[in-house]
Order: C-alpha cells, then sequence, then structure tokens
C-alpha cells in the first residue's frame, strides 16, 4: 500500500512509558499505518508490554526479531528501517507522547514536497516539538527556541555535516529516501543524522515549525534536548575545571562526524556532484590544516552551526 506508513519503534528498558506512547499512536486522527517494534536486549517488562499490544490489535502491531545482547539504538533503528516495506516512513520514540494530529500534519507536509519535487526525489520532513519533564509538564514550547536552533538554515549539506537537524522522533521519510540510504554505516552518529544527509544531498528536507509531540525529559534518554545559552558555553570555556574536560569531548565527538562524513562521501561517490565532493574533502581534512587557512575553509564552504554565538566560538576554538 503506498499510502501506509511503518512507524519504528526501537524498545530498551521501556516499560515505564512505552504503554503511554503507544496509546499514543492508537490515538491518531490518521489511522493508515503499522507498527514495527524491535527490542534490544530489555532486562525488563518491555517485550511482555509490546506483545500483549501485538495481541490485542493484531494487524496493527508487530514485533520483530529481538536483540541480545545490547547493540544500541543506531543499529536496532537501521535494522527496524530494513524491515520496512511501507511507502513512507516515521521513527519513533518509547517514552515520548504523539499529540492527536502528528502522523495527519507530517503526511500533509510530505504530500506538499512531493507535489512540488515528485515521487522520485528523496524526501525528508520534520517537525517542532514541546519540551517537557517525566511528568510530561512543558519545560518548553518549542525544541528549536529552547536549544536556539534553526531548521531552515540547518537543513543544507554543509551545515549537517556538522550539526544534525531533524530529530528521529519527529521525522517522516518516503521510500525513495529509505532505499537510497539503506544500509545505514556504523559509522552514522545516528539513523537520523544519517538520512538528513542524504536528503539534503539528493533529495529535499522540510519542516513543521507546529509541535507534534511531547518530547519527554527523564534523564535516561538516549539522546535529548540540550538547553544551550551563550553563558553556559562561555563558561564552560573559561572555567580551568571544565575546560579541558569540554575540549576532549568536542575533539571525540568532531571525530566521530568526520568519520560519518568519510562514509558518506565514499558510499555516494558515484552520485554526488564535483563541488559536495570538494566540500566534503575539506569538511574531513578539516582538522588537518593550520590555523588560518582552517578558518578560510569554514567560511568558504560555512562550515557553520546553527546560530551566531555559537559560530564565533567555532572560530575562536574550532
Amino acid at each position: 500500500m503506498p499510502d501506509r506508513i511503518d512507524i519504528l519503534l526501537g524498545v530498551f528498558n521501556g516499560e515505564k512509558y512505552l504503554g503511554e506512547q503507544i496509546d499514543s499512536l492508537l490515538g491518531q486522527t490518521d489511522g493508515n499505518w503499522s507498527l514495527l517494534v524491535r527490542d534490544d536486549g530489555s532486562t525488563d517488562g518491555s517485550v511482555a508490554l509490546a506483545s500483549e499490544y501485538q495481541r490485542r490489535h493484531p494487524g496493527r502491531i508487530r514485533l520483530i526479531g529481538a536483540a541480545s545482547p545490547f547493540a544500541g539504538a543506531l543499529a536496532n533503528y537501521s535494522t527496524l528501517l530494513e524491515h520496512s516495506s511501507a511507502g513512507y516512513v516515521m521513527f519513533c520514540d518509547q517514552d515520548d507522547v504523539w499529540l492527536p494530529g502528528k502522523i495527519a500534519l507530517t503526511r500533509a507536509k510530505m504530500k506538499a514536497l512531493e507535489d512540488a519535487w515528485g515521487g522520485d526525489a528523496p524526501l525528508l520532513v520534520h517537525t517542532d516539538m514541546r519540551v517537557t519533564d517525566a511528568r510530561l509538564c512543558v519545560v518548553a514550547d518549542s525544541l528549536w527556541r529552547y536549544q536556539k536552533s534553526d531548521p531552515e538554515a540547518g537543513s543544507s549539506l554543509n551545515r549537517l555535516l556538522l550539526q544534525n537537524c531533524a530529530t528521529g522522533c519527529s521525522v517522516m521519510i518516503n521510500r525513495r529516501l529509505r532505499d537510497l540510504a539503506q544500509p545505514i554505516p556504523q559509522e552514522a552518529m545516528m539513523h537520523d543524522w544519517w538520512l538528513a544527509l542524504v536528503a539534503a544531498a539528493f533529495g529535499r528536507i522540510g519542516h513543521l515549525n507546529e509541535p507534534t509531540l511531547l518530547y519527554r525529559q527523564h534523564g535516561e534518554n538516549d539522546t535529548g534536548a540540550k538547553r544551550w545559552s551563550l553563558y553556559g558555553a562561555v563558561r564552560q570555556m573559561v572555567d580551568p575545571a571544565t575546560r579541558r574536560q569540554v575540549l576532549a569531548e568536542r575533539r571525540a565527538i568532531a571525530a566521530r562526524i568526520r568519520g560519518q562524513a568519510q562514509a558518506f562521501s565514499e558510499r555516494y561517490a558515484g552520485r554526488l556532484t564535483p563541488a559536495q565532493r570538494h566540500m566534503l574533502e575539506a569538511f574531513v581534512r578539516l582538522h588537518e590544516a593550520p590555523f588560518l587557512s582552517r578558518r578560510r575553509q569554514i567560511v568558504k564552504y560555512r562550515f557553520f552551526y546553527t546560530g551566531l554565538a555559537r559560530n564565533i566560538g567555532r572560530l575562536v576554538f574550532g
């Protein structure tokens, strides 16, 4: 069914919130979807709970082979993606709550992109979210404002090499993007970041400013909302107690991001334009360049974060 959506739900020790999340899917105004659930070696009651939902909703909810031992979110969602056969795919975290119109709104935006760019274009849509605490009390009405991110500016390939703009639990992709992005390599930072890179390079990314889910933060999230402030960033860098640790963490993350870019460049070498190839090569080798040359390359290719303050810091410390 070309219009059906496969919702992919990766689970790991999610019993506490899993039922509330699945109930929010069952309450969607758009009902043309199936839920694929895969457990990643949980030691709580997650599998039993998911199995009970499958029993109560046969044909709607399906459990696929569980992983043992724990392999991580990237591997879990990559495997789920391989099991998807629908025309569209959405990604679901075990601890959030979807607002009733999430599927309908996201599908409408995807259809608008298809009307503009054609069904053969690799397309990705993502939305804003409300940030909440563990009890679903709203902390911020907009994740993008909370993190001071810009989904429009952040959707170009050069920006996405450095910073992901599309949070997986808000994402919908079409079949063309799914097929082009697979298999997701182990060098990818996360499945959503890899999909955004492929969409930016060979298709289009669209976004909805409207929040479509409650993004629950409870202290054990695999990834989560991180509030950003200029004061906090400066304080970390001027405090001798934190500066060394912060710089070491940034270097480690930067090395992983370069590895992702290198894997992307090698995978799609035959599809990239000459300009894209040159940009990717410059990005991968940026850390080897001398101080002034590195900053010229940053400006030339606009290897920038979203937000002026972040970029000033990048030019000073990057």
